[in-house]
């Protein structure tokens, strides 16, 4: 903390909606005269078959309700090995998404990264990443699932927490969601991502609330389990029943506290009103342990959040990536003194 120009935990906590973090903090280089990450509130879906045309539609509509509310803000986008055109274009300038899909071959893999920070090396708070396995992939099994990740500024979640609850609800739909999350999270910058993990590493170690990780490596054990619980936490039937169905949801979970949003082909379970920080110095929030508690037996084992560094910086790799997938992890003992506090906690 002491190297930082300014103290992120306090911006933090004072609501700001808006927090450029300087790039390269934490590494050896220290920081860098650009935008590295944002804080936000970020959305993650995996799915299935994103090779089938009824699917690259559903994820076109998606896209289509993602930008009527954030395309003004939208200014680069970024491809990995497209087949035709260029992989990184001013937003302005580039094709449609439905028309570039409709194009694609289904052996294409999808990976689009819609950004938007001022120059192509910034993050910014509004982001919409899709990747999705090429047909041939797919059809082997194995090589986990496809996804997309949305985010928009702290401030709008504030504001209209619901429109983002439903756009989040209307996805997992469209999508047929195996599962997901949406919560706090910090938008790295595409362009410069490994040099701004450090920093993601040290925010998560001072709050349970924040995602960490990226969507490609996350999809590729997603049909394993869930990664994590958070405000809204999306989840098939399939591993609904693992845990007892929709019945033992809404008794583990009271309905004062968590709302369930049938999806068709899951549910989305709402914890509070608003997202969780959940900074370690205060106690654990209920409404995350609760849920946790009740999903934990469908969860990874296991998960890719970070690259190891060769310069000793702070990394979530090993060990370190085991013990923030048990961040919210209590005693089943406890079960009963955090069904108390609960009754402290905010409702719906």
């Amino acid at each position: 903390m002491t190297d930082l120009p300014f103290n992120p935990l306090e911006l933090l906590r004072s609501g700001s909606g808006s927090l450029n973090i300087p790039g390269g903090l934490l590494t050896r280089k220290g920081a860098q005269p650009y935008v590295g990450c944002v804080p936000a509130i970020a959305g993650t879906l995996f799915f299935a078959d994103a090779h089938l045309s009824a699917m690259r539609d559903a994820i076109k509509v998606c896209f289509e309700d993602y930008i009527a509310i954030a395309q003004p803000n939208l200014t680069w986008l970024f491809r990995e090995d497209p087949p035709e055109g260029p992989s990184k274009q001013v937003f302005a300038k580039a094709r449609p998404l439905a028309s570039m899909l409709t194009d694609m071959d289904k052996d294409n893999a999808l990976s689009f990264c819609y950004t938007s920070g001022e120059e192509a090396h910034d993050a910014g708070p509004w982001e919409f990443q899709i990747f999705g396995l090429p047909a041939w992939r797919a059809e082997m099994g194995d090589w986990g699932l496809c996804g997309i990740r949305f985010s928009v500024p702290l401030l709008f979640v504030e504001e209209t927490p619901d429109v983002f609850r439903d756009m989040f609800v209307a996805f997992a739909k469209r999508l047929r969601a195996v599962h997901g999350y949406a919560g706090y999270s910090l938008i790295r910058s595409a362009l410069r991502d490994l040099e701004n993990q450090a920093f993601e590493a040290f925010l998560t170690s001072k709050f349970r609330g924040f995602d960490a990780g990226n969507l490609i490596p996350g999809a590729a054990n997603a049909h394993l389990g869930i990664k994590t619980v958070s405000w809204l936490t999306a989840i098939n039937h399939t591993f609904l029943e693992t845990v007892g169905g929709e019945g033992t949801l809404r008794s583990e979970l009271p309905s004062d506290w968590f709302g369930a949003f049938d999806y068709g082909s899951g549910v989305v379970i709402q914890a509070g009103p608003r997202p969780e920080a959940a900074p370690v110095d205060a106690a654990l929030p209920a409404l995350l342990a609760l849920p946790n508690m009740f999903l934990r037996n469908v969860r990874v084992p296991k998960a890719r959040l970070h690259y190891a560094s060769a310069n000793n910086e702070p990394k979530l790799i090993g060990w370190a990536a085991e013990q923030w997938l048990k961040r919210l992890d209590v005693d089943p003992d406890q079960l009963l003194e955090f069904r108390a506090r609960l009754l402290k906690e905010p409702k719906l």
